[in-house]
């Protein structure tokens, strides 16, 4: 999954363009395969479509992907580069590498040892696989992925379940178990495992015994997030009181609005960051909703899915 830095130097822009090579390069996107339109993937990584419409073009410059009538931007076969173009620009790419690594401070023990540990990845025998961790939102398949990766010491990609049907290949697909059916719908030849999702039980009760008249707040990172996580929170705790949602990047005095306006405040991992200085500045009782795959489902996805 793609995934843009705000703060960094390089343009939004630019970090899109090398994100998008490094899907197709590795084997997401096919030759043959249609990337998301502009405004999906722009809605997902919250950036206009604009930005995303000039990464394609910048693409199409490139002869990595063409646009045709009614299928939009697909991803095209190309001509590969002979040895000595791919390690002379090769070569580039690493020395621009080592000269970030040495302006952060690094030393040549530290520079050694990042680049074993990426060159891990890359290591495993025989050919990459394509797993994927699918829900219907962002955050929850981001949790899930990164979780079902270390269990099986192997890159898991995460994806919406909209998203299936774009994708090139996949030869593992885990989702949570209210979404097996959609998943099997989508995929139904793909090796598909089903995974209970757990949250943390002191949170889950604390906003159980809210009393009446206690209100919630609920802040995620992405918009798609806040019903399904809401509805979520009611069902597993029987919380039937005014439930205040917005995602972090809502206007800031809303967040401080619904913030001064809980009894308690509950927020995802990825809104942790935005969010946390906002809730100790005014004092607001909070908790990390974190969600969690049950060790069992981590057994059974190690079983299905080990290499």
């Amino acid at each position: 999954m793609i995934e843009l830095d705000r703060d960094a130097p390089l343009p939004i822009g630019e970090q899109l363009v090398q994100g998008l090579r490094y899907e197709i390069a590795s084997g997401r996107y096919r030759p043959g395969s249609r990337l998301p339109s502009t405004r999906v993937l722009g809605d997902q990584l919250e950036i206009s479509f604009h930005t995303v419409r000039k990464a394609y073009q910048k693409l199409a410059e490139e002869g990595i992907v063409d646009v045709r009538r009614g299928a939009g931007y697909v991803v095209v076969e190309r001509q590969p580069l002979s040895r000595a173009e791919r390690l002379e620009r090769g070569a580039g790419v690493v020395e621009d590498a080592l000269h970030k690594l040495v302006g952060l401070g690094l030393g040549d023990d530290e520079v050694e040892y990042v680049v074993q540990e990426g060159l891990q990845f890359f290591e495993r025998p025989g050919t990459r696989r394509a797993l994927v961790f699918a829900a219907g939102y962002r955050e929850l398949a981001e949790s899930g992925a990164e979780q079902a990766g270390a269990a099986l010491q192997e890159r898991v990609t995460a994806s919406l379940l909209t998203e299936l049907g774009t994708l090139a290949q996949v030869d593992g697909l885990v989702v949570a178990l209210p979404d097996l059916r959609a998943a099997r719908r989508a995929l139904p030849d793909a090796e598909i495992v089903g995974a209970a999702v757990e949250y943390p039980l002191d949170v889950l009760e604390r906003v159980a015994r809210l009393g009446p008249g206690e209100s919630l707040g609920l802040v995620t990172r992405w918009a798609d997030a806040v019903a399904p996580l809401s509805d979520e929170v009611r069902r597993r705790t029987g919380f039937a009181g005014p439930l205040l949602g917005l995602p972090v990047d809502a206007d800031r005095r809303q967040l401080e609005t619904v913030v001064r306006q809980s009894d308690v405040v509950v927020f995802s991992p990825q809104a942790r960051r935005r969010v946390r200085p906002v809730l100790q500045r005014l004092s607001t009782p909070h908790a990390e909703l974190a969600p969690t795959l049950a060790p069992a489902s981590l057994a059974r996805i190690r079983d299905a899915l080990a290499g």
